[in-house]
């Protein structure tokens, strides 16, 4: 499959720029909320995939009479979104890969080889792409990360595999994030993120739409080829603060009805059993989880900083799209500064916890903190998960973690360290209900140190870090883990 991808390489389209930013650049992702914390872009960075239409503002945007650091970023951001390389390849390797991952391209296995070509025209395009892992002697072969597309008015239609993070976290999104593989699928995303013209509606701001459809593994125990339903709204009211709302469901799979009055019982949050009468199946009609996330930058002062939060809620208390119950929740504070020479700063705290109603103390009641049904229903006892990684948080069920990291920017390279707590599944939940990775209940303590370099058409990243485990039924640990990426851009 490789040599396929490298062969459409040398007799593909000419160069094109992507249809959409995938979430995996962490320093591209700081540039942009840079940009648009110095008031250069208007549009919402909390839902990705981008198109890459929306950031055409931004490319054309006069920076000339910015701060050294502003006019930088903007400069990082064209080179790397207006002009990509039509055709690359990646290999990554790790040692201990970090089985909590964080929004980036982080590997999740020992060994992993990717090649991509990018296609299309002025309306339509997409990327093909082909991926090998390795790891403990086994191999797997996949097209992630491979879609393709065309652009209707202002709506970008698209079809494949692409990684998803919804929030305004760093560390985690409780509600979607490129943890798991991508989805196959079929989507939409607004391409401009203009305001509405209507005056009723003008309130929202500049705003984006992204909905998607797809099926989940064809191997489930609980229910085979299950799909995954999925719609955020984000906008920004007015400048600084972003707004997102955002709902997903597992619905339907072998066994389990899949006709228009299951899909409008799912559809309306008439999800639990009960609610839609005699004929419903086991545990309902859906697995849902819906929530509201927002960003605010400098709510209090002008110093540059901002608040966000996440509250994600795994059920509904009601009928008819009512307010969603049994929260998770996630905070943060970031902030931002410049040094000389137009080097841009940026740091991060973060928390977030994944015990429903963590707020509350433990107790068998439903309205009690819960350490073992974040992402477990009665019925998809498989979990939201695929192929074995949860599409929320990494920590999966029960967890919390506390982070802390600072990024610094310039001439196209970067560093950033980071520092995390984790206390991992700490209800005790059996491992048949959680995903592999994550199974053990135990506390850990991990900072790692990220160095990217740029030479040219080549990028290399390399991380270093060490690891404090303590298990609950076994020895405390110290292991040093580290991971390395490089990626050639061909032409």
């Amino acid at each position: 499959m490789l040599a396929l991808v490298l062969g459409a390489l040398v007799w593909g389209q000419p160069a094109v720029a992507q249809l959409l930013l995938a979430p995996d650049d962490r320093s591209l992702r700081a540039d942009l909320q840079y940009l648009a914390d110095a008031g250069v872009l208007q549009s919402p960075l909390t839902t990705w995939p981008i198109p890459r239409a929306q950031l055409q503002p931004l490319l054309e945007a006069d920076v000339e009479d910015y701060p050294s650091a502003v006019r930088a970023a903007h400069e990082r951001v064209v080179r790397r979104v207006a002009d990509p390389a039509r055709a690359e390849v990646t290999v990554r390797a790790a040692a201990r890969p970090d089985p909590r991952t964080y929004f980036g391209d982080v590997p999740t296995h020992e060994q992993e080889l990717e090649a991509a070509t990018r296609f299309g025209g002025d309306r339509w395009g997409g990327r093909a792409q082909a991926n090998a892992h390795f790891e403990n002697g086994e191999d797997d072969f996949h097209l992630d990360g491979s879609y393709a597309g065309f652009r209707v008015g202002n709506w970008l239609l698209h079809a494949g595999a692409v990684d998803r993070w919804w929030g305004p976290g760093s560390e985690g999104s409780l509600i979607l994030t490129d943890n798991a593989r991508p989805v196959p699928s079929i989507g939409v995303d607004r391409v401009s993120a203009q305001p509405f013209e209507v005056p009723i509606l003008r309130w929202l701001g500049p705003w984006s739409l992204s909905g998607f459809f797809g099926q989940l593994d064809s191997d489930r125990s609980d229910a085979p080829n299950a799909k995954l339903f999925g719609m955020r709204l984000a906008f920004r009211p007015y400048s600084g603060l972003e707004i997102g709302l955002s709902r997903t469901a597992q619905w339907g799979g072998d066994g389990r009805p899949e006709d228009f009055d299951s899909f409008w019982y799912m559809l309306t949050g008439q999800s639990n059993f009960g609610d839609a009468g005699d004929d419903e199946p086991t545990g309902g009609h859906a697995n849902q989880f819906a929530g509201w996330d927002l960003r605010w930058a400098s709510p209090i002062g002008e110093a540059p900083y901002a608040i966000y939060m996440q509250l994600i809620g795994i059920d509904e208390a009601g009928n008819y799209l009512s307010w969603p119950y049994q929260n998770m929740g996630l905070a943060g504070v970031e902030g931002w500064f410049s040094g000389a020479e137009g080097r841009r700063y940026r740091w991060h705290l973060e928390a977030a916890d994944t015990a429903t109603n963590f707020w509350r103390s433990t107790g068998p009641g439903r309205s009690d903190r819960s350490y073992s049904n974040a992402y477990i229903h009665s019925f998809y006892q498989d979990g939201y998960r695929y192929h074995d990684r949860v599409q929320g948080h990494s920590m999966d069920s029960g967890g919390r973690m506390f982070s802390l990291g600072l990024q610094a920017a310039a001439d196209g390279n970067y560093w950033e360290g980071l520092l995390r707590y984790t206390q991992q599944n700490r209800g005790g939940v059996p491992e048949h209900r959680r995903a592999p990775a994550v199974a053990e209940e135990a506390d850990y303590l991990a900072v790692d140190l990220v160095r990217g370099i740029s030479w040219g058409a080549v990028f290399l990243e390399v991380s270093v870090g060490a690891e404090h485990s303590a298990p609950a039924t076994s020895d405390r640990s110290l292991d040093l883990r580290g991971w390395t990426r490089l990626r050639w851009e061909l032409f």
